[in-house]
């Protein structure tokens, strides 16, 4: 004899992903190309973008960029989960820098995602 799946509680709204694309300006042209790429991969994914970020404070080292320190804070406050970033120079050419943010995002409780190869 077959049996009905019992549902127990009610069922809930499910919540999509809340994350946060930063963009490093170098010129002064828009990093459109590196927007949409961001955009591509979290709609891909079914994440919510919940803010952008397009910081021109790039020449400075990732602890002094109030932009991307606010993107942190975004995963510190749980209200994103993630950092979209479209290269790892995006928030520094120099591996160590960059691998220290990202240990910083993991500590956290987020991740950062790099969504160009």
């Amino acid at each position: 004899m077959l049996r009905q799946p019992r549902v127990v509680g009610s069922p809930r709204a499910i919540e999509r992903f809340p994350v946060v694309i930063y963009l490093a300006k170098k010129s002064v042209a828009f990093p459109e190309v590196e927007m949409r790429s961001c955009e591509d991969y979290a709609l891909a994914f079914g994440w919510e973008v919940s803010l952008t970020v397009v910081d021109d404070e790039t020449d400075k080292c990732p602890e002094q960029r109030p932009l991307l320190l606010a993107a942190l804070q975004t995963i510190t406050d749980r209200t994103a989960g993630a950092i979209l970033i479209a290269s790892k120079a995006t928030v520094s050419p120099l591996d160590g820098e960059f691998d220290a943010f990202a240990r910083h995002v993991e500590k956290a409780g987020g991740f950062v995602q790099v969504t160009r190869r």
